[in-house]
């Protein structure tokens, strides 16, 4: 790591541990604590409520390049496994484990502009999809109790919302009007910046299979309704956590928890593994569909729980495969 990446390192992960900080003092970090300590012996069920999350989420990639016919849907199940805890169970911010994913993608046979422009389609329909998910959850609920409209936290979720619906438009812009191809060919020339053959050719290349891929409707709107599916189980995970502490919770409750404290980490991808900000997410929502202090803080450290759980054992196994690889003398195959 170089000297100017591992500084901004350290004043991104200083900046969460002082968030996570003032989160644990201000709303009830012990009283969470206790929570999880009366069920401790139960917590292992996390574990087990994630792989459907982790199955959907996997598929959603699995369609986008199941064209090229390259990786099964099983090793695309490990390799999501992998590259989801590398970006969550390591602090490294969430953005890392999208190039872990393009790197174990192009090891098990895909190309590098398949491999890349696929990892980053299905960024954008998670992204999306976790907007559409919290969007109609969000009108459900004000439409339901008017009151809350003008609740001292709805300011956050209608910013919240616009960033992450105004990221999805630009994106999308970008693919279908093909700016990759014309930034390289403006700013080339007023930068003067002369890339390597080989690295021109990449961007070519990723940018036409982007194009491609988006032209494709039955494809992306079958990962789009596929990685819907996956951030409901991911609610159906909140709602398990919520159930191992025995509180009650409703399916709109957690729907609106796990979409918008989605939403404010993916804006905040910045600060390694969401650290604080993960945190203060769950307890701005969890407060806002009416549940306590400590329970929503609990919520939180549920979730880490849960990375902990499936993240470990996601990290072992990739030294093992690439051990494994190693004594071969080859890449995965």
């Amino acid at each position: 790591m170089k000297k100017r990446q591992f500084f901004k390192f350290c004043i991104f992960f200083m900046i969460g541990l002082f968030i996570l900080k003032w989160v644990y003092d201000i709303f009830g970090g012990q009283e969470a604590i206790d929570l999880l300590k009366e069920k401790k012996f139960d917590l292992y069920l996390l574990f087990f409520a994630h792989i459907p999350t982790l199955y959907l989420d996997s598929l959603a990639w699995y369609v986008l390049f199941k064209k090229n016919n390259k990786i099964s849907l099983f090793w695309s199940f490990i390799i999501t496994w992998i590259s989801q805890s590398s970006g969550k169970f390591l602090p490294t911010g969430n953005i890392t484990g999208e190039f872990v994913r393009v790197y174990l993608g192009t090891q098990k046979g895909l190309t590098l502009h398949a491999s890349s422009s696929t990892t980053f389609a299905d960024l954008i329909l998670a992204t999306f999809s976790l907007f559409l998910m919290a969007f109609f959850s969000f009108i459900f609920l004000i439409t339901n109790y008017s009151d809350l409209i003008d609740s001292k936290n709805s300011m956050y979720i209608y910013l919240s919302l616009s960033l992450i619906l105004f990221g999805c438009i630009f994106f999308y812009w970008f693919v279908r009007k093909r700016l990759l191809i014309y930034s390289l060919k403006k700013f080339g020339k007023i930068f003067k910046i002369q890339l390597q053959k080989k690295n021109l050719n990449f961007l070519i290349k990723l940018d036409f299979s982007l194009y491609q891929l988006s032209k494709n409707k039955f494809k992306v709107l079958n990962a789009l309704g596929i990685r819907l599916l996956g951030w409901l189980a991911g609610a159906f995970e909140i709602y398990v956590f919520l159930f191992i502490i025995g509180v009650d919770a409703s399916v709109l409750d957690v729907v609106i928890i796990e979409s918008f404290s989605g939403i404010i980490r993916a804006i905040a991808f910045f600060i390694p593994a969401g650290l604080g900000v993960q945190e203060l997410a769950f307890v701005m929502i969890g407060e806002y569909v009416g549940f306590g202090s400590s329970v929503s803080f609990s919520m939180a450290l549920g979730r880490r729980i849960r990375e902990i759980l499936v993240g470990f054992p996601a990290i072992i196994a990739w030294v093992m495969i690439f051990k494994k690889d190693k004594k071969k003398g080859s890449s995965i195959s």
